[in-house]
This record gives structure tokens, sequence and C-alpha cells, in this order.
């Protein structure tokens, strides 16, 4: 391996994470992957258009003579945000694959340049995923969520284009974890059905985590139980049920919490006015978007108060 790859690698172990390189031009097959997916009519066309169509796959505008492509996998752990509201608190999980989006972006940022100095580092965008698993850095469950050796499915990704050389590529066949072929348990843990036995790749339309993420002023479809909710933003029904996540399942850290004032400014949906860029500066630190956010907080306090009445 190239000396100035493995004094790279050798620094993103010794801060705890864990990395892969390709010349920056495997961006193209990147590319080839996901477009290859959709011809085949593997992915729902909403879902493409909302998540995948915006995405161009050639060398950053701020890096044309990029030469290499580094992918990283942060362990995570998910966050506690509190709301209170009318007297209660209301406790609520941002799954780890959310969380700390700047903070893990500056702290890889900061890992690579000090491991390869003189070099520039331009952040890449595009789905993280695909590169993962295409290295080896991760591979795929059977609910299309990606899987480190180190931290099962609590981790995130991120990856920076270099115009250093790195002389190496680890581009391989995308693998599912072994575990998967003779286990269910994230099957019958979907809420939505959107895992099938019958094909690898998910429903990406059912998936509830897809639901999550839609503007405020889209209702939930009506196929979509109350009961199913449970995470903020994202979905965690298939990862808990995981046996790969056992070490990391439920492991949590406190965050923000939010006042009576601050929580009744959520659920109004109305940002408008200078209280936005405070609140947003809040969520931001979380990982959290105000154009989807206070809808999932609705249901979530709904549902408490239904489970309260329940038992009472």
């Amino acid at each position: 391996m190239n000396p100035k790859a493995a004094e790279l690698l050798r620094g993103l172990n010794e801060a705890g994470l864990q990395g892969r390189i390709v010349p920056a031009h495997r961006i193209i097959d990147v590319g080839y992957d996901i477009l290859s997916l959709k011809n085949e009519g593997l992915l729902d066309k909403e879902f493409y258009d909302m998540y995948m169509s915006k995405y161009k796959y050639g060398l950053p505008d701020s890096m044309p003579a990029a030469k290499s492509l580094i992918i990283v996998a942060v362990h995570t752990t998910g966050i506690i945000l509190t709301f209170r509201h009318k007297g209660n608190e209301y406790r609520c999980v941002v799954p780890p694959t959310y969380a700390n989006v700047v903070d893990i972006d500056k702290q890889v940022k900061a890992v690579l340049e000090k491991a390869l100095p003189g070099s520039r580092m331009v952040k890449a965008i595009f789905p993280f995923k695909t590169l993962a698993t295409r290295t080896g850095l991760a591979k795929y469950g059977k609910n299309n969520i990606t899987y480190t050796e180190c931290g099962g499915s609590y981790h995130r990704l991120t990856a920076f284009y270099t115009d250093m050389d790195l002389e190496t590529d680890h581009w391989q066949q995308k693998e599912m974890m072994a575990q998967c072929v003779e286990c269910d348990l994230c099957l019958r843990a979907c809420p939505t059905g959107a895992i099938k036995k019958d094909r690898f790749l998910l429903r990406a339309h059912k998936c509830l985590t897809f639901h999550n993420e839609m503007p405020g002023d889209r209702p939930f479809p009506s196929t979509i139980r109350m009961s199913a909710h449970n995470a903020i933003v994202g979905c965690m029904r298939c990862q808990d049920a995981c046996p790969m996540n056992e070490v990391n399942k439920g492991t949590v850290v406190e965050g923000e919490v939010y006042s009576e004032e601050e929580t009744e400014y959520l659920l109004k949906g109305e940002f408008q006015n200078e209280a936005a860029e405070e609140i947003m500066e809040k969520l931001e630190r979380s990982g959290l978007d105000l154009s989807i956010f206070p809808r999932n907080l609705v249901v979530l306090i709904d549902q408490a108060e239904c489970q309260k009445s329940a038992k009472s």
C-alpha cells in the first residue's frame, strides 16, 4: 500500500475511526451503481427523485483535480431530546445515523489533514452507503442499512476528496452480512412492511424513515399506524431487532432540552420570524431540520398521550 495511504488509515484508526480509499474517479462508478438500480426498477420514482436525482457524480467544482476519495465511518450513539409541553416531558430519540452531523465532519476533516499535511480536503456529497459497501468499509444488512465491524449500524458515514494521489483503490463487490442469510428479525420488526423476503433492496417508499423525512405539510399515509412511530426522525425498529447491534443497542446520550415556549413554537410550524434561526441552530446540533421535524414531534406527543390514556 502507498505509504501515505497507510499513514492515513493508521491515523484514522488511532482516532477510533474506520476508513477506505479509492481514486477520485470512482465517483462515476458510484453513480453508475445507483443509476443501474433505477433502470432496473428497484428504486421507487418518488424515492429516487427525492434523494438521488440531486447528486452529480463527477469531481467537485471546488476541486476539479481531485485525486483520491476517502470514505470514513464514525461510531455514534443516539441522542435523547427532551420536550416540555403542557407540564409534561417527552423524551424522543434521534437515531445514531443523524446525530452530530457538523461535529463529525469537523472531526474527520481534522484527522485527515493531520495525517496528510499539505493536502487539501473537500467534503464530498453523494449517497455514502454505496461507496462504503463498495470498499468493504461496511456491509449491507437485509434492511439495506450499512453495518461496520466495530459499530454495527451505530455509525455515520462521511467522505472527503483530496488533491493528494494516495495510489490506493479499495473498490470491490458489495456484500450483505452473512448473518442476514437465515435471519428475518428485521423483516418481522419493520412496522410498515418495507423489508421483503423476495428481494434484497427494501421498498424504500414504504419505509417509515422515508415518510419521516417528508416536508412538514405532508401528512403520513393512513397505512402507517400511530404505534409505528418511535423516533423524532428516521426509525429504529429494524436496528433494535438486529443481533449485530446487541452491544450498541439503546446507547444514547442526553441532548438538548426544549422549553415549553420552544416546544410550542415547534408545534405551531410557523417559522417566519427571528426565533426560527435560534431554534434551527439548536436543532442542527442534533442533526435535525425545521422543514421535516415538527410534524414528527406532533405524532410522538400524540402517541405518548394515547398510551398514557390507555394505561389510566
